[in-house]
């Protein structure tokens, strides 16, 4: 079988399918694998086997609480809980959606973990809030036409926060508030190169140490430009205004 995947993405055969190693990783750097199993009416189920779940009962915690199972039904991600096996999986149609499914699993297991993991701040959780208000303001000074929370690439894979329409040269914002979500830009971004897509990926974290200095640097590397935005944000709004309209731009 000969799947379209990202170079990121380590795949293998087994007895019942397929398993895919991805570039996602848990708290303890482990990296999170996910399973694809053919079913008899030809489509395919795509499952983490557990893995999240295991992590969660390490770390004393169920499944079943409430906090978990809000999160899974308000979840963006089409993903599903098996209670009997205690596992997240997804549906995928034919082999061509394998791999989307794979990647939605992989974030819903990263996200699982973190929401355990992580006790975010007032200050921290508005940060998302405030760079999607300064996005809204940049695209009614410059009358371009920006959507929110929509797919990047062809095969929809990854979601932009915001993709402003600039003609030619469209440019979208992955607000990383984690480092799984900054690993999405460059996965984006490498994917967008591969397809000889024009798009420009731009990442914005709102404190390099919050995500971490490593990570950061090489985003640098691998998206057109990554921001710092905490203390920055008349430069970050300049940026943008710069990319989406030059004329616009504060001098």
């Amino acid at each position: 079988m000969n799947l379209d995947v990202c170079k990121d993405f380590q795949i293998k055969e087994t007895q019942s399918g397929l398993l895919l190693v991805t570039p996602f990783e848990y708290e303890d750097h482990d990296k999170i694998v996910v399973f694809a199993e053919r079913r008899p009416e030809g489509r395919w189920l795509v499952h983490d086997n557990g893995d999240a779940a295991l992590r969660l009962m390490f770390d004393s915690v169920s499944p079943d609480s409430a906090r978990i199972r809000t999160w899974l039904s308000e979840t963006t991600l089409g993903i599903e809980w098996d209670d009997k096996n205690n596992q997240l999986q997804r549906i995928a149609a034919n082999e061509d959606e394998i791999v989307r499914s794979a990647l939605k699993v992989a974030q819903a297991a990263a996200q699982m973990q973190a929401m355990v993991s992580h006790r975010v701040s007032r200050e921290e959780s508005t940060f998302k809030e405030e760079v999607l208000k300064l996005l809204k303001e940049v695209s009614e000074e410059t009358g371009v036409e920006a959507k929110f929370d929509v797919p990047v690439d062809q095969k929809r894979l990854f979601n932009s926060d915001c993709l402003f329409l600039v003609p030619d040269y469209p440019l979208s914002i992955f607000v990383a508030t984690s480092t799984e979500r900054l690993l999405e830009a460059e996965l984006a971004w490498s994917e967008l190169r591969r397809a000889g897509d024009p798009t420009r990926v731009f990442a914005v974290v709102e404190d390099a140490k919050q995500v971490g200095l490593k990570q950061v640097e090489r985003a640098d590397y691998f998206t057109d430009k990554t921001y710092r935005y905490r203390d920055w944000e008349e430069i970050f709004r300049d940026a943008v205004k710069r990319s989406v309209k030059p004329e616009a731009a504060t001098h």
